[in-house]
């Protein structure tokens, strides 16, 4: 199960890790040179030696006659051993990859960097999801997707073939032995009370303690005074944002 953690919201820094701006950006321009250095400066040059090699170990066969001649032979063979240089482009490509995976990552920097960037990316998954605006533009599918991905890191087991058929979009959730019947409503606001009541028949017949109604519209007087009366959980916009707010990392 993935594991997100939001810490109050707060904006991670490289501080933390300490680290600077400085080490951030010396940190990958080394390695941005050390690549070119591997997979582009080494291999021209090896071509280049080894052209310039064998011209020299066969020199005397092919002994010019002028010294234009010569400049053209010597660019000719190392034009000839650059091009030949392919085998050992391929091993240094191979020994790049390793300095990146498993050498450059060893390091306390690097691991430090990796652990900045993962608190940037996790802070950011959350924190759009603070955003009132960020649940209004989404479809039913998405919204269905983006309200069980929270369960998900609350701890709640979702079972994908546990559904109800009348009510295909709905999920049965599990947590800590009390089953959940969750159902979502991305389309008008739930004024009256008999959608409840409908719902609430599906929860007792699938065999759950618990009924959750998301609505990403909201709900009426009517109906937030009969959830309050039966016990169901009632959560529009404003109360996926407070969940969302009050998630640690489970």
């Amino acid at each position: 199960m993935p594991n997100r953690t939001l810490i109050n919201m707060k904006v991670p820094t490289y501080h933390k890790y300490g680290l600077t701006k400085a080490k951030i950006k010396k940190s990958e321009l080394r390695d941005k040179k050390i690549s070119d250095i591997l997979t582009h400066h080494l291999t021209i040059g090896i071509g280049v030696v080894l052209g310039i090699l064998v011209y020299i170990l066969n020199y005397s066969e092919v002994q010019p006659s002028t010294f234009i001649q010569a400049v053209m032979q010597v660019f000719l063979f190392a034009s000839m051993g650059v091009i030949c240089v392919g085998v050992p482009a391929v091993l240094f490509k191979l020994a790049e990859m390793f300095y990146f995976k498993y050498i450059s990552q060893k390091t306390k920097e690097k691991q430090n960097i990796k652990k900045d960037y993962e608190d940037r990316e996790e802070f950011d998954f959350w924190k759009i999801r603070t955003d009132f605006s960020f649940w209004r533009v989404l479809d039913g599918f998405s919204f269905e997707k983006e309200v069980m991905n929270i369960f998900m890191h609350m701890g709640y087991e979702i079972d994908k073939d546990a559904f109800s058929e009348e009510n295909p979009n709905d999920r049965i959730v599990a947590h800590e032995d009390k089953n959940y019947y969750v159902s979502f409503n991305t389309g008008k606001e739930i004024l009256e009370i008999n959608v409840l009541e409908n719902l609430l028949e599906l929860k007792d017949k699938k065999g759950c303690q618990q009924l959750k109604v998301f609505s990403q519209k909201g709900f009426g007087k009517k109906a937030k005074d009969y959830g309050k009366e039966k016990n169901i959980e009632l959560f529009d916009i404003n109360g996926l944002v407070k969940i969302v707010r009050s998630i640690r990392g489970k």
